[in-house]
């Protein structure tokens, strides 16, 4: 662990041919922070260098952008790697088809923060931009059941001390296993009922291009590692 306050961790993928458009749209809200101790870690599980290329474009060169190339695929693998990267003494998780809410979104995550993890409260946008149903998370036993009611892992804060590692047998509850997983070595988390992040919606979500018996499995998992 470094210096650095926040590190901003964005696993990446070609994201159906909106990668550039996502991360700009992301990159642009991170320039305007008014909290300016952070740097941007990006994994990048794409088989191109559009990203690549797309981080060293000079006008993001203030946001102090680790890149690195990640063969290893999914989700999870992919945020683990940016978590590994990470040199901030927190951690915020920004999926890169989610963006800030605001110019005072780290700044609040960074004046909340308490203890070892915290969630806030989101919205939703679709492709035409417009931004609807807020979100507000309650940390309860349906996260057990696979039910998220916390939120995307874009909501989520993490100390980086011995921090932990999303399960990489897991895409459909993957936020809700690491939630529970958090909740038992910590205790429940510091709740920041602002709208700090928008959660992009559309078809280039990795989670809309899974199928019933996959969602469904992954639910029974869930049912039988806290259930038992």
């Amino acid at each position: 662990m470094g210096t650095t306050a926040v590190s901003v961790c964005i696993p990446t993928f070609e994201a159906h041919g909106r990668a550039i458009e996502l991360l700009s749209r992301s990159f642009d809200m991170l320039k305007k922070q008014t909290f300016k101790d952070f740097e941007v870690v990006v994994s990048d599980n794409s088989d191109n260098d559009d990203i690549k290329n797309f981080c060293e474009r000079p006008e993001y060169a203030s946001l102090n952008i680790k890149y690195s190339k990640n063969p290893r695929k999914g989700i999870s693998a992919n945020t683990n790697e940016a978590i590994r990267a990470a040199s901030g003494k927190l951690i915020k998780i920004l999926y890169m088809d989610d963006f800030l809410s605001g110019e005072n979104s780290l700044k609040e995550v960074v004046d909340n923060f308490k203890g070892h993890w915290l969630v806030t409260a989101c919205a939703h946008s679709e492709k035409n931009g417009k931004i609807m149903k807020p979100h507000f998370p309650s940390f309860n036993n349906k996260l057990k059941m696979g039910e998220n009611t916390i939120g995307s892992p874009s909501v989520l804060a993490i100390t980086n001390e011995n921090p932990l590692w999303f399960n990489e047998n897991l895409t459909w509850v993957l936020d809700c296993d690491y939630y529970q997983r958090l909740y038992e070595k910590y205790g429940e988390p510091t709740v920041l009922n602002n709208i700090n992040v928008i959660i992009g919606l559309g078809k280039h979500q990795t989670t809309k291009h899974l199928g019933f018996w996959e969602k469904r499995k992954e639910i029974k998992y869930m049912k039988k590692k806290y259930h038992e």
